[in-house]
């Protein structure tokens, strides 16, 4: 994933948790990760709108 679309995705989440929905920088012990909404093993994609940003205490959760 390319540093553009990394960027983009973060401010089209506003660095939030698109599910717990912390902020990024109120919790910066957190580390947060992208996730695919469909999984490429499904047939999701790489673009942005199949990309989802969550902190580390949500990944084990999706």
């Amino acid at each position: 994933m390319d540093a553009a679309l990394r960027a983009y995705v973060w401010e089209r989440v506003g660095r939030r948790c698109e599910y717990c929905q912390l902020h990024q920088a109120d919790f910066d012990f957190l580390s947060f990760h992208f996730k695919h909404v469909v999984a490429k093993q499904h047939g999701g994609s790489d673009d942005a709108d199949n990309l989802c940003l969550a902190c580390s205490e949500c990944v084990p959760c999706v």
